[in-house]
């Protein structure tokens, strides 16, 4: 087995709890932890950072991991084989689901902004209801971009699990993927039986995804197996503005503090406090757009494919 794949995620009381495949591992919100200490999650990290880039680099069914560079070129990656892809236009929307058999995982993985087009997107920032006939508001490109494919993903992800009864789910993507990603696992496990006890989700520079009502609601059905990794001064995560919409982020934060992979593991209020030592304490114009490329090194600047990144 893969020495630091996570098993599975969960809260408990105030501490997190990792277990990875030949160590435990407690994250306590609040906490710092040195970058010596984190093995296991930078592990994953990077291996889930490497599947947001190869979904973010047009992979697609017949080019198999050859077209998305030094992403795709680790064993974590080549390993995995290819389900399904998907690249629409209208929804913009592209991901890939992939089966790794050593790691007794199925990954959904959702790209970022990497067309042009992704920009509409992303400034499509107004909330529409997430359930119709309700309050409950959600970023609106977000939301039609991942309602645009979900019958699809839905039933091929059905279908692996039917056939994988013992695998995992993992949800991922940096950016636009990341938003996408968690708004695509409460779709499904809201539709999926046996999903909820086998989803988990990490996302990568994630802007801020919903109202008050969805963050709860995100928090109550996935919030104890999500991983919401954040880089030092990446100005996507506090996005869209709090003057313009206001947004919160769903838990549980892991925000990479310096160079050397240093992490402080934030956990936001549920009347839509974000921490305030974790990420939102780097101010507005102390932010990078380097930082929303580069986590822990990744996505590698080959970035394939891809038109651009964002």
């Amino acid at each position: 087995m893969w020495k630091y794949f996570l098993a599975f995620v969960y809260i408990a009381g105030l501490q997190t709890r990792i277990i990875a495949a030949y160590q435990d591992i407690w994250l306590e919100p609040g906490q710092y932890y040195a970058a010596s200490k984190l093995q296991a999650v930078h592990g994953a990290i990077q291996r889930y950072m490497r599947f947001s880039t190869a979904a973010s680099s047009f992979v697609d069914m017949s080019a198999g991991w050859s077209g998305c560079g030094q992403a795709c070129s680790t064993n974590d990656v080549q390993d995995a084989m290819l389900n399904f892809t998907w690249h629409m236009d209208l929804p913009l929307s592209d991901g890939l689901i992939a089966v790794h058999h050593r790691a007794r995982e199925i990954v959904v993985a959702w790209a970022g902004t990497h067309r042009y087009r992704a920009l509409v997107t992303d400034m499509a920032v107004f909330p529409l209801p997430y359930i119709s006939g309700t309050s409950i508001g959600v970023y609106g490109g977000f939301l039609d971009s991942v309602r645009g494919v979900i019958d699809a993903v839905a039933r091929n992800l059905e279908q692996l699990m039917s056939e994988y009864p013992s695998y995992m789910v993992t949800f991922t993507g940096h950016s636009k993927g990341g938003a996408e990603a968690a708004i695509s696992a409460l779709d499904l496990v809201r539709r999926i039986e046996g999903l909820q006890s086998r989803a988990r989700v990490w996302t990568f520079g994630e802007p801020r995804l919903g109202d008050k009502q969805f963050t709860a609601l995100y928090n109550r059905r996935l919030g104890n197996v999500t991983y919401r990794v954040t880089s030092l001064a990446d100005p996507v995560v506090v996005m869209p503005p709090k003057f313009l919409v206001d947004y919160c982020h769903h838990n549980t934060e892991l925000w990479i503090m310096n160079e050397e992979g240093d992490i402080y593991v934030g956990q936001n209020h549920t009347d839509c406090l974000e921490d305030p030592r974790a990420s939102s304490s780097i101010g507005f114009y102390d932010r990078s757009i380097q930082w929303h490329k580069n986590y822990l090194g990744l996505p590698p600047p080959d970035h394939a494919n891809a038109l651009f990144s964002w």
